[in-house]
């Protein structure tokens, strides 16, 4: 695959600069420069935090006609797992999802849910809270701590061969150190940075 050089991601048409991939975030993505329908962008944030014993996944997403705030709580040693999705409609970019994962907050709060992501000293902060998440209506509360970025990450840009002006981007990081806590399902966990990791 062909390795990514500097330089907007999308060219004045809407198509990619150029496709293949990169070990960091050389390309400069810019919503607005995105042609074609708007009704299918999508853009999403998910995280894994997890250890040998549980893990934690949250996602904050803004799919054009609708979003969703999610949380998931997995059991790796009982292999279970619980997911709550608390859906939002029309945002059509209105979430604000930062244009890099080097910087930029991004908070979301409906009614029954809330997430955030913030950058705090070099670190993200992940924080989420979910009003009924349990089957007996019980909430889910997370605050986790990600820090120790690798220098080096996964980015692929791929071109959709049906149009043109289609395509994923992706970044994935992986291998961040995670501590802090999460509470949900009658018990109360905390992520321990000698053995927790999250990635994005």
């Amino acid at each position: 695959m062909h390795t990514l050089s500097e330089g907007p991601l999308l060219n004045s048409i809407g198509a990619l600069c150029e496709a293949g991939r990169a070990t960091s975030l050389v390309k400069r993505y810019d919503r607005n420069q995105v042609k074609g329908r708007l009704t299918r962008l999508k853009e999403w944030d998910y995280y894994l935090i997890y250890n040998g014993r549980f893990g934690v996944a949250l996602t904050l997403a803004d799919n054009a006609y609708m979003g969703l705030v999610s949380a998931s709580f997995l059991d790796f040693e009982r292999a279970t797992e619980r997911t709550v999705s608390p859906m939002f409609w029309f945002p059509f970019g209105k979430t604000g999802m930062p244009a890099s994962s080097k910087e930029g907050d991004v908070a979301k709060r409906m009614r029954g849910a809330e997430i955030s992501y913030r950058f705090e000293d070099g670190k993200r902060r992940l924080k989420a809270h979910i009003d009924r998440f349990g089957p007996d209506k019980t909430p889910f509360d997370c605050d986790i701590l990600l820090s120790e970025e690798p220098a080096d990450s996964m980015v692929i840009a791929t071109p959709f061969a049906e149009k043109y002006n289609a395509f994923y981007y992706n970044q994935k990081i992986i291998g961040m150190r995670a501590e802090g806590t999460v509470s949900c399902l009658g018990r109360s966990e905390r992520f321990d940075p000698s053995d927790s990791f999250g990635l994005l």
